[in-house]
C-alpha cells in the first residue's frame, strides 16, 4: 500500500474537528458518492489513472467493487512513470523505473479486465521493453499446452486494441518546429512483436513514426498476419519507413475495414490488393514527420480506378497533421471523400483548391482547415475581397453537389456565407470563425443574380443576427451560430468522417 500524504499535522487536526462539527449539526446533508450507479462509476474511474484508482477503491466498499468493474480498464496507458518508482541516475538526476513488484501485481489483479494497451513512452525506453516482456510472458503461459499458473489465468485475454506510438523526434531545443528524427529497432522491436504474436484477438492495431530500414519494415507485421489475419478490422500505420517503402501485409487482412497509412507505405500494388478487399475507408495521413508532399509520388490513376471498380465501396479520406506550411498530396482518380488540414500554417490557395474541385468534385463531401492560424497577421484577416478565398470558397460549394461539411477559419465577408449556404446542395454542418467573419456585401453583382436576390443578400449581410438567422434557415439548423475561437478550436471534422 502506497499512501502520500501531503497535509501536515495541524491541518489534519483542522479537518477532523470540521467532520465533528458536521457530525453534531443536524442539519447537515451528506452526500451518496457512495451508492453512484455502477455505469456511472465506470465512467469516472476510467478517467484516473492507476494510481488514482487504487486510491478512491480505498474509500469504501463500493469503490472498491468499482475498482474491478470491466469498463474501468478499457484502455491501459503506459507511460514512464506507470507502475514505476524513481531512482537516482549520477547522469540524469531522478528518473523513473519500471516497479516489478507493482507490475506484477497489478496484472495479477486486473490483467485480465484490459481491453486495450496505450504505449506511449517519453523517456525510458527500458521502461516499456520490461513492460511488453513482462505481459507477453504471462499471456505466454496462457498458451501453454502443460497448463498456465493458477494466478496467470486470462491475463491479457481480453486485450483488443494496441496503439504504440513511438517518440521519434529527439530534438533536445526548445524550438517546436526543431526535428531529429530516430527510428525504433533492436530489442524494443522484438518485443514489440512478440507482444503482438500473443494478441490472437486484436481487432485494432496502431503503429505510429517507427521508421524503420526496409529490412524490417517488410516483416513488421509477419506475427500480426498470423495471429489476427481473420480478426484485426482497424489498421494504421503512419510512417513505417521514412522512404517509399510499400507494406504489402496490409492487403492480406481478410476482414479488415478501416485502413490509416502514409502515402510513402503504398504504392500500386498495395492497391491492387485493397481491391480485393473490404476496406471501406482508406485514410492516407501526413503528420508532421511525414515527407513533404513535394518528396513521394502518387499512387497511378490507372490503379484508383481499378480499385474504384472493384471495390466501389471503398471511400479516400485525406489528411495532413503539422505545424509548418504542409500540403496535402493529392491522389488522381481517388474516391477521396474528405480533405482534412489540422495544420495552422497552411492558408487556402488557388492552386491546391482548384486541383482538389477538379479531382473530386463528384465524391468530396467533408472540407476544411481545422486550427486557427498560427500568427497574428494571418488572423488579423484586413485583406481586400480579391486576396481573401471567398471566391474559391464559394467555387468549391457549387462545383461539389456532395458537400455536407465545410469548415472555414480564413476572413470571409457575411455575404459569402449566404452564398455558400445557398449554393451548395447538401451542405448541413458549416463551421465559421466569427472573429474572421466580416460585415456586409462586397461581392460585385452578378448578371444570373435578380433585383430581390441581391436586395436580400445585401440587407441581411449588413447584420449577423440576421446572416446567422438566414443559414439557420436555409441549412435546416435552428440553433446555427458563428463560432467563438474557443468552440472554432474545439469542433473537428472527423465525426463527419464514418471511420
Amino acid at each position: 500500500c502506497y499512501i502520500e500524504v501531503d497535509e501536515n499535522e495541524n491541518e489534519t487536526v483542522d479537518r477532523s474537528d470540521e467532520n465533528d462539527s458536521n457530525n453534531d449539526d443536524p442539519d447537515h446533508c451528506w452526500t451518496q458518492w457512495s451508492n453512484l450507479p455502477d455505469h456511472i462509476l465506470e465512467r469516472i474511474f476510467s478517467h484516473l489513472t492507476i494510481k488514482e484508482r487504487y486510491y478512491a477503491s480505498l474509500t469504501c466498499s463500493g469503490w472498491y467493487r468499482a475498482f474491478y468493474l470491466p469498463h474501468v480498464w478499457s484502455n491501459f496507458l503506459v507511460e514512464d512513470a506507470t507502475l514505476g518508482r524513481m531512482r537516482y541516475n549520477y547522469y540524469s538526476g531522478w528518473q523513473p523505473v519500471l516497479d516489478h513488484a507493482r507490475l506484477q501485481s497489478c496484472l495479477l489483479s486486473v490483467g485480465h479486465l484490459i481491453r486495450g494497451l496505450d504505449f506511449r513512452p517519453q523517456v525510458s525506453f527500458n521502461n516499456m521493453f520490461q513492460f511488453m516482456s513482462l505481459i507477453s510472458w504471462a499471456m505466454e503461459q496462457n498458451a501453454r499446452t502443460a497448463g498456465c499458473p493458477r494466478e496467470w489465468v486470462g491475463c491479457g485475454s481480453r486485450i483488443r486494441s494496441l496503439n504504440y506510438l513511438f517518440p521519434c523526434n529527439m530534438a533536445m531545443s526548445e524550438d517546436p518546429e526543431s526535428i531529429k528524427l530516430f527510428g525504433t529497432g533492436g530489442q524494443l522491436l522484438a518485443a514489440l512483436k512478440r507482444l503482438m504474436l500473443c494478441l490472437t484477438n486484436l481487432h485494432s492495431l496502431s503503429l505510429v513514426d517507427l521508421f524503420l530500414e526496409r529490412y524490417e519494415a517488410n516483416h513488421l507485421l509477419d506475427e500480426v498476419l498470423e495471429s489476427c489475419c481473420l480478426v484485426l478490422r482497424r489498421l494504421c500505420l503512419v510512417n513505417v519507413t521514412n522512404v517509399h517503402c510499400p507494406i504489402m501485409h496490409i492487403g492480406l487482412f481478410l476482414n479488415l475495414q478501416v485502413l490509416v497509412v502514409s502515402p510513402q507505405n503504398i504504392d500500386d500494388d498495395v492497391l491492387m490488393l485493397l481491391a480485393d478487399s473490404k476496406v471501406k475507408h482508406l485514410t492516407l495521413l501526413q503528420n508532421r514527420y511525414t515527407p513533404p508532399a513535394l518528396a513521394i509520388s502518387p499512387c497511378s490513376a490507372k490503379a484508383w480506378l481499378t480499385v474504384r471498380r472493384d471495390n466501389p465501396k471503398l471511400r479516400v479520406h485525406l489528411c495532413v497533421e503539422s505545424t509548418t506550411n504542409a500540403v496535402i498530396l493529392l491522389q488522381p482518380e481517388a474516391p477521396v471523400a474528405s480533405m482534412i488540414y489540422q495544420t495552422p500554417k497552411t492558408m487556402i490557395t488557388s492552386d491546391q483548391l482548384v486541383a482538389a474541385v477538379d479531382a473530386y468534385k463528384y465524391t468530396l463531401t467533408v472540407y476544411g482547415h481545422e486550427q486557427l492560424p498560427a500568427t497574428t497577421a494571418e488572423a488579423v484577416g484586413d485583406g481586400e475581397f480579391q486576396e481573401r478565398p471567398d471566391s474559391l470558397l464559394l467555387l468549391l460549394a457549387r462545383s461539389c453537389p456532395g458537400l455536407n461539411a465545410l469548415m472555414v477559419r480564413e476572413c470571409i465577408s457575411t455575404a459569402t456565407i449566404l452564398l455558400i449556404a445557398t449554393s451548395a446542395q447538401n451542405l448541413r454542418h458549416l463551421y465559421i470563425n466569427r472573429a474572421q467573419v466580416r460585415l456586409g456585401c462586397d461581392w460585385p453583382r452578378s448578371p444570373d443574380w435578380t433585383d430581390e436576390f441581391y436586395g436580400w443578400l445585401q440587407s441581411t449581410a449588413a447584420s449577423i443576427e440576421a446572416t446567422e438567422q438566414e443559414v439557420s434557415r436555409i441549412l435546416d439548423h435552428p440553433y446555427w451560430h458563428l463560432l467563438s475561437e474557443e468552440q472554432f478550436q474545439m469542433a473537428s471534422l472527423t465525426r463527419h468522417v464514418a471511420v
